[in-house]
Formats: C-alpha cells, sequence, structure tokens
C-alpha cells in the first residue's frame, strides 16, 4: 500500500475520534454547528475509506504502532478486503445518516451531546472494522456498546410522548429503561466474549490477528488439548456477536432500542453497530476454518454450528413476529433482527463448507446482504422518521394515506420494500438465495426449513407495513407539515438507487468479493492459491451457481409472491379486512396474542431479573451471617468496639472491614461532588478523556 492510502486508514476513524468532544464548545457557539461538524466528520471517513477502497488490497497490508498498547501488545490496523469493504459501507451509510440528522434532529434537545456521541460512535465503529489487534478490536466493541446505550437514552427524561411499546394494554417503556436493558443484555455478552478472548491469548501468546491466524495450527491443537475447552471457548466467543447482533437467546433488547431518535436507529440498530456482531464472526471465520477443515477438531465446528442454527432461529422469530408488530419503528426493528439472521445462517455455512472456492463464494453471498441491507434498511428508517413526524404517531394504525401527500416517497420506499423482499432483480433477492441454497446443498435441513419459512413472512409484514402507510384513509392529523420534511428525501434517495444499482450488478460484485475473499482466506490458512477465480465466476460463474439451486430458488419466490398477494389483499385493498379475516379464523388471534408477547421470552427475562432482585436482602443476611461465623460468632459491631481485643486476627479484620471501606467511602466522596447525575456532564468527562486518547494516538502515529 502507499503511503496516502495508509495515512488514509488513520484518519478514517481517529477524524471523527477527535471530532467528538469538539461538539460541546461548539455548541455554545451555535446550537447548528455541532451538526456542520457531524457531517464534516463522517465525509472525512467516507473520502478516506473510497481511498482504502481504490487501493483494494492484493494482499493483506498491517500497520502498528507500538507505542499505545505498551511493549509486546501493538497498535494494529488490518487493512484486507474484509476491512476494506466494510469500512467503507460504514463511512458511506454514516455520512448519508449524519445529513439526515442535521435536518431531522433540528430543534431537539441536547445537540451537543448527540453529536458528540454520533461522532464517537462513527470512529468507534471505523477502529472495531479496521483493528489488526484483539485489543483494539475490544476497545471499539465496547465504545459502539457505550455510545449505542447513550443514544437510546437521548431522551433520558422519559417524557410520556417518548415512551415505545403498547398501545395500553400492551407494556410501555421510558427510553432510559430501554437503554439500560440494551447494556446489560450486551454486556452479558460481552462477558463471554471477553473471556473468551483471554483465553486465545493464554493459549496463543498474542492479540495480533495476523499472528492468530499464522500460528492457528499450532495453539488451536494446544487448546483442543484441555478436553471441552475448545467448545468452551467457540461458546464463549459466539456470545459477543450474538449478543451485539441482537440474535436468539439475547434478541430482546433490539425492539425497545427504538426508543432512540430515528436516526439513531437508522445507523446503530440497523445499518452499522449490529452488523459489528457478523463482522467479528467473520473476522475470526479463518481460525475456526483451520481448526475444523484441517486439523479435524469438531469443537471449531460448534462456532460455525451455533451461528447456523441461532442465526436461522432469529431470522424466523424476528419475521414472525414483525407481522404482528403496531409501531412502525418495531416492524423495522424485528426485520433487523431477522435479517441479521440470514447474516448468521451465511458465515455458519461458509464456515462449515467445505472448499476455500465454495466457502469463499458463500461468505461473499453473505456480505453482498450486509451490504444491501445496510443500504435499504437504514433508508427504510429514514422513511419511518418522516412518516412519524407528518402523523405525529409511532402506531402504523393511526396512520395512512402517505401515498396522496408524497408519491415520491412512495416510490422510493416500493423499491426499499421490493429489495427487503428480495425479489429479484432487486438486490436482497442475490445474497438471500445463495445463502439459502448453500444451506441446502450442505445437508443443514433445520436450518435451511427455517430461512425458508422466512422468506414468506418477510414478504407479509412489508407489504403489510407499505400498505398501512401509505394507503387507505388518513387517521390522524399533522400532514401539512409533511412538505417541510421533503428535503429529509435526499438521503433516502440516495440509499435506494444505491440499493438498485448493487441489484443490477449483484452477481458481478457477488464475483469480485468472492475473489478477494478466496485470496484473503488462503494467506491466512496457509494454502497456495491462485490469484483470481478467472472469468468463470463472473456474471455467468454466479449464475450458473444460482441455477443449482433452483430448487431452494423456485419454492422462495413461489412463497414470497403468494405471501406478497395475501398481505396486498388484507392491507392495501382491503378485501377482505384484517378484522374479518381473523374473525373467520379464531385460531389466527391467539397466534398474534403470543407473537404480541414475544412468546414469552421477554417476560421470561424480567421475571428472572425480578427474582434476582429480590434475593438481595437473603444474599445480605447470609453475607452478615457468614461473617458472623468468619469471626469466631462475634458479632463485627462487637469486635468494633472492644479495643480491648488486640489480636493479630481482629487487627486484620478492622483493617479490611473498616479501613478499605473507609477509603473507598471517601474516594467515592470526593468523585460524587463533580457527579451530577446529568448525562451531559457524564459524557462531558468521558469526551475529555477521549480527547487526551486521541491526541496521544495522533501523535504516536505522527511520532
Amino acid at each position: 500500500m502507499t503511503g496516502p492510502t495508509e495515512m488514509a486508514a488513520w484518519l478514517c476513524f481517529l477524524v471523527p475520534l477527535a471530532c467528538s468532544p469538539l461538539a460541546y464548545p461548539l455548541e455554545k457557539a451555535h446550537r447548528d454547528l455541532p451538526s456542520v461538524l457531524g457531517v464534516l466528520a463522517s465525509l472525512v471517513s467516507l473520502l478516506s475509506a473510497a481511498l482504502m477502497l481504490a487501493g483494494w488490497p492484493a494482499e493483506p497490508v498491517e500497520l502498528r504502532s507500538s507505542w499505545l498498547w505498551g511493549p509486546g501488545m501493538p497498535f494494529c490496523l488490518l487493512i484486507d478486503p474484509l476491512s476494506t469493504a466494510m469500512a467503507f459501507v460504514v463511512a458511506l451509510v454514516c455520512s448519508l445518516i449524519m445529513f439526515y440528522s442535521a435536518i431531522y434532529m433540528r430543534g431537539e434537545p441536547g445537540p451537543g451531546r448527540y453529536w458528540s456521541l454520533m461522532c464517537l460512535f462513527t470512529g468507534s465503529m471505523l477502529m472495531l472494522v479496521l483493528a489488526g489487534d484483539l485489543i483494539t478490536l475490544l476497545v471499539g466493541w465496547k465504545l459502539v456498546g457505550f455510545c449505542s446505550y447513550a443514544l437510546i437514552s437521548h431522551y433520558y427524561t422519559d417524557e410520556p410522548e417518548r415512551w415505545v411499546g403498547g398501545p395500553p394494554p400492551e407494556p410501555m417503556y421510558p427510553p432510559s429503561h430501554c437503554g439500560l436493558k440494551a447494556l446489560l443484555t450486551v454486556f452479558t455478552g460481552d462477558v463471554m466474549f471477553f473471556s473468551a478472548v483471554f483465553i486465545i491469548y493464554a493459549y496463543s501468546g498474542t492479540f495480533v490477528l495476523t499472528e492468530l491466524y499464522r500460528t492457528a495450527r499450532v495453539w488451536l491443537v494446544s487448546l483442543a488439548g484441555t478436553p471441552g475447552m475448545l467448545a468452551l471457548t467457540a461458546v464463549l466467543l459466539m456470545g459477543g456477536p450474538l449478543s451485539k447482533s441482537a440474535q436468539f437467546p439475547f434478541h430482546e433488547w433490539l425492539p425497545e432500542a427504538m426508543a432512540g431518535p430515528t436516526p439513531v436507529s437508522a445507523l446503530i440498530h440497523a445499518a452499522t453497530m449490529v452488523k459489528a456482531g457478523v463482522y467479528v464472526v467473520a473476522r475470526f471465520l479463518p481460525i475456526f476454518y483451520v481448526g475444523f477443515h484441517y486439523l479435524g477438531l469438531s469443537g471449531a465446528g460448534i462456532f460455525f454450528l451455533l451461528a447456523a442454527y441461532l442465526g436461522a432461529i432469529t431470522a424466523f422469530l424476528g419475521a414472525a413476529q414483525g407481522c404482528v408488530a403496531l409501531e412502525l419503528k418495531k416492524v423495522l426493528a424485528y426485520s433487523t433482527m431477522s435479517q441479521l439472521g440470514y447474516l448468521m445462517l451465511g458465515l455458519g455455512v461458509a464456515g462449515l463448507t467445505p472448499g476455500l472456492p465454495a466457502s469463499a463464494a458463500t461468505s461473499a453471498a453473505t456480505f453482498y446482504h450486509l451490504i444491501a441491507h445496510a443500504f435499504f434498511k437504514s433508508a427504510l428508517f429514514m422513511m419511518a422518521g418522516i412518516a412519524i413526524h407528518t402523523f405525529g404517531t409511532i402506531y402504523m394504525e393511526e396512520m395512512g394515506g402517505l401515498k396522496r401527500i408524497t408519491k415520491a416517497m412512495w416510490a422510493l420506499t416500493l423499491i426499499l420494500a421490493l429489495s427487503l423482499i428480495g425479489i429479484p432483480p432487486f438486490s436482497g433477492f442475490w445474497g438471500k438465495d445463495l445463502i439459502i441454497g448453500s444451506g441446502l446443498a450442505l445437508g443443514l435441513w433445520g436450518p435451511f426449513l427455517l430461512a425458508l419459512l422466512t422468506v414468506p413472512l418477510t414478504a407479509f409484514y412489508t407489504i403489510r407495513m407499505f400498505g398501512m402507510v401509505f394507503y387507505g384513509d388518513p387517521k390522524s392529523g399533522g400532514h401539512e407539515g409533511v412538505e417541510a420534511k421533503l428535503l429529509l428525501l435526499g438521503p433516502l434517495a440516495v440509499l435506494a438507487i444505491l440499493s438498485l444499482a448493487l441489484g443490477a450488478a449483484g452477481p458481478l460484485i457477488i464475483s469480485g468479493l468472492a475473489d478477494g475473499f478466496r485470496s484473503m482466506m488462503a494467506s491466512y490458512v496457509g494454502v497456495h492459491t491462485t490469484a483470481s477465480y478467472g472469468p468463470g465466476y463472473y456474471w455467468p460463474g454466479i449464475l450458473t451457481e444460482m441455477a443449482e439451486h433452483i430448487p431452494s430458488l423456485s419454492c422462495s419466490l413461489a412463497l414470497a409472491v403468494l405471501s406478497c398477494l395475501a398481505s396486498y389483499a388484507l392491507y392495501v385493498r382491503g378485501q377482505p379486512r384484517p378484522e374479518v379475516f381473523l374473525a373467520k379464523w379464531p385460531w389466527l388471534v391467539k397466534v398474534r396474542r403470543l407473537l404480541r408477547a414475544r412468546l414469552g421470552i421477554n417476560g421470561l427475562y424480567y421475571a428472572l431479573a425480578n427474582a434476582v432482585l429480590k434475593t438481595a436482602p437473603a444474599v445480605r443476611t447470609f453475607e452478615a451471617a457468614l461473617d458472623g461465623f468468619i469471626n469466631g460468632g462475634i458479632p463485627y459491631v462487637v469486635i468494633k468496639h472492644r479495643p480491648t481485643v488486640r489480636t493479630f486476627e481482629t487487627g486484620m479484620d478492622v483493617a479490611l472491614n473498616v479501613g478499605i471501606p473507609r477509603f473507598f467511602r471517601q474516594i467515592a466522596s470526593a468523585i460524587r461532588k463533580i457527579q451530577t447525575g446529568n448525562l451531559g456532564y457524564n459524557v462531558t468527562y468521558i469526551s475529555v478523556f477521549l480527547a487526551l486518547f486521541t491526541g496521544l494516538l495522533a501523535l504516536s502515529v505522527i511520532l
């Protein structure tokens, strides 16, 4: 790589990180300046990512700075086809959503805090994507999680109109509760993920990804030498991606994440952060591929089986719940869960597929679908934001007739809806059906059937959403202000056009990705390969591969078309009306009630959380009893007030039970004086730290 391309890799994430703490002082000068800063920072990232994409690396390139993490733990960037393509997608979507935010969030409270977090998220996500060592990856991983929590809780004052859920008797949740729910759920997966990373380090002796790839045949055997350790590592490692990407059983946080502003939903919970889990699975795929296919370690295959089966389950569950959801953004949230399930399934199938060419082709189809989903789903969230502002409600049943007001948005949304359904040749078709067909070819019947059944459900909830928003009679006011919001259609139109172009060039793009991924995989697993697939793997090659999946492809298209027709009759034409149809088939009412109750999974998690909280008094009682037993049956308070007892044990007891707690109470008292409980001040402290961190990092790069 040339010098300018290397510099672009550093600037891609350093610039938005450096801009994050500047949003607060700019807000004091003028409310609109933070938005200008955010848009400019994202454009610099996009330009840097475009330069990296233009210098598409034939071989993986590693950039190191040995200063930051200390000796033996270099700060690394890894530039290869996977990170380059992902960085460009993230930067492009971030730039468009930043522009959308500049218009959508005008007049909203806390602009400095909002834009500081958006810049921090952009830089952190790009740091995660470009990370060449696990320490850097984990730092980016936790920062995007923090940004997710803070942006979901953006309306932390919890005004009633900001609550999500319902309508009554369905439960309603305030934004602060939703942010905490996301934080705790993802934290559970993070504990598993971090544990796996340090187990890997204990056996490999390195955090650097290229070193892990190069020495995988050695340390994987050592890891497998301890019975059950490789399988345990695979399970723990999957915990982080599953929780971050809202996959079963960690999926219940994403619907409530819609409490954040719509641009946040579009950026973090549709296009980028939830893709971080998928990206990490792809990043570890070469390691477990070596273990499973070249070393014959069955424990390594668990990594891919978990991705395939849990992805397929999530795809089906998310689509089924999307069919009955009442909130517009919640339908899109369930849709995101479902499409991410396809991506996890695709990576699981790619890892289980023997032979680098076939595995790389499935990986390329999966990554193509990741790009397609980022485009059409973020645009659909933009549409949802305009519709919610227009109608003044979050519920689709209170919308309708939007086509009469803005036919431009109707046409753009139709393109995006067909892409989501996967009607050929729209962008959602190529990757999804290659994933389903590859699962059938591999003999994964359970995931294949669940993925196939997801297709008609996806078609049903998409047409249902489209019909309830754009057709029928308007059921609420606020339409007169829609013309002022048409400027928001700009980013939506760009993404719709990109989605169309992506679909038109689908086979060519998948072929190019497969070529790059095969070379990359061969380099990482230590297998000699030719430089490219050759002409047989371009348009004719992909079309030939699609032809090999004719049975699954035919079933998928037939189910999608039939489901579209049924949903069109119910929610566009209104013949019959959904209420009449449900009255004719009473068992469907029970199914709808069960799905709206989230199959009881969400309630079960709350019940478990409440049970844990109720054990707190019992735990404190047990601790007191244990303390008394350790102190020879003499209550601690008695020991504390008996100066005549001067034994060594008593002195240690007083030091541990009085001195240390008193020391930390004094520290807490000092910190409490600067802790106001205001989220804005908390973010300020973090931003100051990040500014210092970024400055030192930039200095290390320059030196």
